[in-house]
Order: structure tokens, then sequence, then C-alpha cells
């Protein structure tokens, strides 16, 4: 997307040659991203995990607007659930505690 990525304006702003991301670009950046994410785990017709979900994986619209991108480890959750049992996937790292600890399961309200 026009902007580039979240991690391009969060970890290599001066060689973009840009200011830093205000914190109102930041909120609204984090929003956007929690109402993608809910999209995905509650409100599509098929609930989706992405279970890759980091700065690089942000893309930035000329207004600033963040889409989540990068389905590539995109599991589908069965009708119905509200959580499942997966192969441990993603960027070690980004992962969240309770889904990269021994029980692999994934919670979804």
């Amino acid at each position: 997307m026009a902007q580039g990525t979240l991690a391009q304006h969060l970890f290599g702003y001066r060689e973009m040659w840009v200011s830093p991301l205000t914190w109102k670009q930041r909120v609204t950046i984090v929003l956007d991203v929690a109402r993608g994410v809910e999209y995905l785990h509650s409100l599509a017709q098929q609930s989706f995990i992405h279970r890759d979900l980091k700065p690089s994986n942000g893309l930035l619209g000329d207004d600033m607007r963040a889409k989540v991108s990068d389905f590539g480890l995109v599991k589908n959750a069965p009708d119905g659930k509200h959580s499942i049992q997966t192969r441990l996937a993603g960027t070690f790292g980004y992962l969240a505690l309770e889904y990269a600890g021994k029980h692999n399961f994934i919670h979804m309200n």
C-alpha cells in the first residue's frame, strides 16, 4: 500500500525520511488492526485466526489507515467453536503467550 508497512514507520522511519508516527496515528492504527482482527474472529461468515500478526503485516494507505495483510498462516475456526487446538505457527516474538504455551489453544470470544 502507498505508505508501506507499520514496521517501516515504527523501526525504519529515518531511512524513509519521514517523521515518527504521532500518538494519534498510532492509536488509529491500533484500532484499525483491532477491527480487522475482530472481523476475522467474529464478524466474517467464517471465523479465521491470523496466526502471524506483526508490524510488517500491517499495511498503511495514503490516509495512514491500517489494513491487516499476509494471510498465509490463517486457520479457519470451526463453526460455533470459541477455542481450537492447532499447531504452533507464526513469527517467534510475536506469538501471544497463551498461544505459544503448553497446550497451543487459541481462545476466541
